[in-house]
């Protein structure tokens, strides 16, 4: 069962989704925080917000809203939505497991 329903993300993310697209993403990010985080760690309030803000970021793959600049000319690309979501997801997510390729450190020479 997932820590969040489709209220939570709506309060993050302005989305024209209906709510059976964002219990979907809802569940992948659940089953992403069940294998990576909840083995280590147990604050529930923590892990929903993770889950919130990782399924934020997952709609934004079907409902994209990229930031940009244009202005004389010169345009900015400042990144898409989903990169917001997903910072925040990594920066409340104290096992940073989230952060790492497959979850673990990779070293390299």
């Amino acid at each position: 069962m997932t820590r969040i329903n489709h209220y939570d993300v709506s309060e993050v993310l302005e989305t024209d989704l209906s709510e059976a697209e964002l219990e979907a993403f809802i569940a992948d990010a659940h089953r992403v925080v069940e294998d990576r985080c909840v083995p280590y760690c147990d604050d529930e309030g923590i892990l929903a917000s993770i889950e919130m803000y990782l399924a934020a970021h997952l709609a934004t793959s079907k409902d994209p809203r990229v930031s940009s600049v244009s202005h004389e000319g010169v345009d900015a690309e400042l990144g898409t939505d989903g990169d917001r979501y997903w910072h925040q997801a990594v920066l409340l997510d104290p096992t940073n497991r989230l952060a790492r390729p497959g979850g673990f450190v990779i070293a390299t020479t």
